[in-house]
């Protein structure tokens, strides 16, 4: 069936509807459409949804036909629409277009259905409300963000230009306090779900069960060291612990809980065992079977398909920096992999699992999309990019090493040359780094940065990047060396790589550079003010330079405390190190940066300048964390290869 939406007219312009995207109805009669969408934060959550009817091709809008609402989602049963406004929670029945708000003390600070800014940016999601199976119920995260501190930032648009304020809870900071709501609708309802006494915690995940009547509660403690699994009674309230989850440093909140219809138990996944494996429980917490296991990660489960008994799910056997798809079945035997060709590959299976959409790349070939039956067999090829389409560039395509630090440890690390490349020249190396604890930048995939470093290795340099300690792939004790002070392995390793690269006979030792985004902004500070004597020049864009500037959830799931860990924060802390900086650095910052607050650029450049070091700076006003405007990546990245140019 193909849908003409030339033929559907968008009832606020009176012009043919241009959708940002578009949800079907679980039957398959209705389409949730986006129009009109604008951006907050990092999502395009604001926007006018329209539920078009297939059969009779009718167009109802959402609250009305000129307001932006967030978070719309049609019911399972297809006959009402919730969604967000003001910070109140809304249904709209879809039969008679009446709009029923279920909560009313939406404000400033009292948040239903969505999240303040730490919640949406950590623990990844800005949707906070959920529709029972049965459409009967709502379950909804309640924030009050009243204790939380604020920062400001000014904005330079106008005559007077204009401030900023948001709530943004620092390292060490208060917290908003959470609570989870369950509405009835049917009854007119609303219960609390007990989540305890404690208010210093973090409600991660809710998610119904295959019991209309049970919600499942993920709660974290706030040194993000304990999750525990509650299982919760929608009508009452109650609720019980079973499962939990701990770690000496600090447990990821992971989306790989499935609960499953036809046996009382559910998917979990946990690092206990050193690598992240899929676990199967019963509904009182009792382990049923371990399905994977070994020295390798499960990175993501895709769903359970009980028909077949499988799991579906991509993990990174058999090489470190890659990923591949699998299934097992649900008594741990059975297991195959779906895919064939080295590189990274992801899955987006169909409702009932017998077909998926594989999305997949490596270093030597650009991305390719392929619908599969669920056995791996291909059905059709939906998308395929060849070199050819680059012929009149000539890429440069990586090679991955490893290369081994002094004490022993191998890392893996990832070279681009030229073309040319001669054994017998002498070359300058710039480094990308990031170094965060769990990322991952050296993997088999293609790589969003290569026609840029490409061109730069056909102005003579060679591209390098390793993934220190602490980073992931490589198990839970691995990533754990990040805690307590996130730069020491960070910066360790990539003095470890600098070492390795002057050893190279075709090496110019004396000019390494690196540069970094965020993370890697901030490892870019720490080499080239703590480690000055290995890097003679570095870009740091959107750079950390201390964590206790930054959000509390990040800061602490890796640093704990700033009260309880003042030894790890200042060693950790590019501010500490800015008597040995020697020069050569380009520090980039978006004016209205909300995640890395500008702030940290303004303390690093004002000791700059009470001791008399220069720097390059440039400034993008009005800009995020992503410096995403009109030609701002265009002249950043041309600045940065003639800042390159020059200093390296």
């Amino acid at each position: 069936m193909w849908l003409d939406l030339s033929m559907i007219t968008d009832p606020k312009t009176n012009q043919p509807l241009r959708m940002f995207s578009y949800k079907l109805s679980r039957d398959g009669k209705k389409i949730l459409f986006k129009v009109d969408a604008r951006r907050v934060w990092r999502r395009f959550d604001e926007a006018r949804f329209l539920v078009y009817n297939l059969k009779d091709k009718s167009l109802l809008a959402v609250h009305n036909d000129s307001t932006r609402v967030r978070h719309a989602k049609l019911s399972p049963d297809g006959k009402k629409v919730g969604y967000v406004l003001d910070n109140n929670i809304y249904v709209q029945d879809l039969e008679t277009g009446k709009i029923k708000q279920i909560t009313n003390d939406g404000s400033d600070v009292i948040i239903n259905g969505q999240f303040d800014w730490v919640y949406e940016e950590e623990f990844g999601q800005s949707d906070g409300w959920r529709w029972s199976p049965d459409s009967k119920k709502i379950a909804f995260w309640r924030v009050d963000q009243s204790r939380e501190p604020t920062f400001s930032w000014t904005e330079f648009e106008g005559k007077y230009g204009s401030v900023r304020t948001i709530h943004y809870p620092k390292a060490g900071d208060q917290n908003a306090i959470v609570k989870i709501g369950v509405y009835n609708l049917e009854q007119d309802k609303l219960s609390w779900m007990d989540i305890g006494q404690e208010t210093d915690i973090y409600i991660p995940r809710i998610k119904w069960t295959a019991d209309p009547n049970i919600l499942s509660i993920m709660r974290l403690n706030r040194l993000q060291n304990h999750l525990e699994l509650l299982l919760a009674d929608a009508e009452t309230g109650n609720t019980r612990i079973i499962l939990s989850d701990t770690d000496s440093c600090w447990v990821d909140v992971r989306d790989d809980l499935y609960f499953l219809k036809k046996q009382k138990a559910f998917i979990w996944t946990s690092e206990r065992d050193g690598f992240r494996h899929i676990y199967l429980y019963d509904l009182n917490g009792k382990l049923k079977k371990q399905l994977t296991r070994g020295a390798w990660e499960v990175t993501s489960v895709a769903g359970v398909s009980e028909k077949d008994s499988r799991v579906y799910f991509t993990a990174n056997k058999g090489s470190s920096i890659e990923n591949h798809i699998f299934s097992v079945k649900l008594n741990g035997k059975g297991f195959k992999q779906l895919d064939k060709q080295p590189g990274t590959h992801r899955a987006r299976f169909s409702p009932n699992f017998k077909y998926f959409i594989e999305t997949y790349s490596s270093a030597q070939f650009p991305l390719q999309q392929a619908l599969k039956k669920n056995s791996g067999k291909v059905v059709r090829i939906l998308k395929e990019t060849t070199l050819e389409k680059f012929k009149d560039v000539s890429i440069a395509l990586p090679e991955f090493l490893a290369i081994k630090t002094s004490d022993g440890v191998e890392l893996n690390a990832r070279m681009i040359k030229p073309l040319d490349f001669d054994p017998n020249k002498k070359y300058p190396v710039l480094i990308y780094g990031y170094g965060g604890p769990g990322s991952q930048m050296v993997r088999n995939s293609w790589g969003r940065d290569i026609l840029w470093y490409t061109l730069l290795t056909q102005k003579g340099y060679l591209i390098f990047t390793v993934d220190n300690r602490g980073t992931g792939g490589r198990g839970k004790a691995f990533k754990n060396l990040a805690y307590g002070d996130i730069g020491k392995y960070a910066l360790q390793d990539h003095i470890e790589a600098a070492k390795y690269l002057a050893s190279l006979p075709y090496v110019d030792k004396e000019r390494i550079g690196i540069w970094g985004w965020s993370g890697g902004g901030y490892l870019t500070l720490m080499c080239m003010t703590k480690g000055s004597d290995y890097f003679k020049a570095g870009i740091a864009v959107a750079p950390v330079a201390d964590f206790r500037l930054y959000d509390t959830i990040w800061s602490e799931r890796y640093m704990g405390l700033p009260q309880q860990n003042k030894a790890g924060y200042d060693s950790t802390s590019a501010l500490s190190y800015v008597d040995r900086y020697k020069g050569g650095l380009l520090i980039v910052h978006g004016a209205s940066d909300d995640n890395v607050h500008m702030q940290n650029t303004m303390q690093v450049i004002k000791r700059f300048q009470e001791q008399g070091k220069q720097f390059q700076l440039m400034i993008y006003p009005g800009l995020n964390h992503s410096l995403q405007g009109k030609g701002a990546h265009y002249h950043l990245y041309r600045m940065m290869t003639e800042f390159i140019e020059k200093n390296l």
